[in-house]
């Protein structure tokens, strides 16, 4: 068995260069760990996260596919999901109270990139979640799913060889603006989702050849013209663009950023004034709470301190009794939200390795 990644990222930080390409800096250096004023994991959440835990496990066919809700046919990008949710909470292939299920959702995953035909992993591009987040989006949550498990297992040669397979279609889908596509509800999102799949598979030791330059010049176009449209849209819109769009530009290190800085304090102020973005969110809205979650963890300190438990109790008010969470526009999916939700609940634990860079 290879040595943990998890427990290796725990030993230091630093950036890494690809090509002429920084992707990230590490925030690890940075990271609030338990001498935070208050308390990250309460009885409350961590009972949430059980209960969401417990309605995931509901959603998983035999072969380790999970539907966009329980009996429905399994769904590549809310299968990543819940494996992501599932390592969140420390589970690997080979160790955890759900490490069966970790394994069940790896080999199905694994056996849709073995089949995978062209560029994408999705044999069609009417999904909900493709259709709302982008064609690419199934690539982009198996590859990011795969890059967290890789070093996981005891074999790891068929997860890499299945993550170089995912990533090089992703690349090659980059277009030469630095996106992937504007043919979605949220294509913003897409490209987000891109980026980090990209950064999880080089943090995994991959060679990545696309360029992240291109996607930060991308979204800083794309978040200046939401900012200056913020009083005419609707906070669904400005929510998951400028949270999605401080997802990249913080971790690399553009936080400083005049652009960065306004879609911080507007992000803020669209989550603390009123319930509405909890209680009317969608998919893509429980997506950017886990984005925007992964980004405060890792700069941690006064913003870490505002944002965490506001997010933490709001999330969890609005699940629903049966322990899922639901989207009330666009992706409805209760797998995805459920996921998602358990993602920014559980994010202090700090297991993903993409938590620390």
């Amino acid at each position: 068995m290879t040595i943990s990644r998890r427990r290796l990222l725990l030993a230091g930080a630093g950036t890494v260069v690809v090509s002429d390409t920084v992707w990230a800096k590490s925030g690890l250096a940075n990271a609030v760990w338990a001498d935070e004023p208050f308390q990250e994991i309460t009885r409350k959440s961590e009972e949430a996260v059980q209960r969401g835990t417990s309605w995931l496990i509901k959603s998983m066919h035999r072969d380790g596919g999970c539907g966009i809700d329980i009996g429905q046919a399994p769904d590549i990008g809310c299968t990543a999901m819940v494996g992501l949710a599932l390592l969140s909470q420390g589970n690997t292939p080979v160790e955890g109270p759900r490490s069966r299920e970790v394994r069940e959702i790896m080999s199905f995953l694994m056996r849709a990139v073995d089949v995978m035909n062209g560029d994408d992993i999705a044999s069609t591009d009417q999904t909900q979640i493709q259709r709302k987040i982008g064609r690419h989006a199934h690539s982009f949550f198996a590859a990011l799913f795969l890059s967290q498990v890789l070093g996981e297992s005891w074999n790891p040669e068929p997860i890499l060889a299945a993550l170089i397979k995912l990533t090089g279609a992703i690349t090659r889908s980059q277009s030469a603006s630095g996106d992937w596509g504007s043919q979605s509800w949220a294509p913003t999102l897409g490209t987000v989702m891109g980026w980090v799949s990209l950064r999880g598979a080089h943090f995994a030791g991959l060679k990545v050849e696309a360029s992240a330059n291109k996607t930060a010049e991308f979204l800083i176009k794309s978040m200046q013209t939401t900012l200056a449209n913020a009083n005419k849209g609707d906070w669904m819109h400005n929510l998951y663009k400028n949270a999605t769009g401080i997802r990249v530009l913080y971790a690399l290190g553009m936080e400083k950023e005049s652009i960065a800085k306004k879609a911080w304090d507007d992000v803020l102020s669209i989550v603390t004034k009123d319930n509405t973005p909890f209680t009317q969110a969608g998919g893509e809205e429980y997506l950017a709470f886990h984005l925007i979650t992964e980004t405060m963890l890792q700069k941690g300190g006064e913003d870490w301190r505002k944002w965490f438990p506001t997010i933490r109790d709001k999330i969890a008010s609005v699940q629903n009794k049966d322990g899922s969470w639901a989207g009330q526009h666009c992706i409805t999916s209760r797998t995805f939200c459920t996921a998602a939700s358990c993602l920014v609940l559980t994010s202090p634990n700090r297991y993903l390795p993409i938590s620390q860079q």
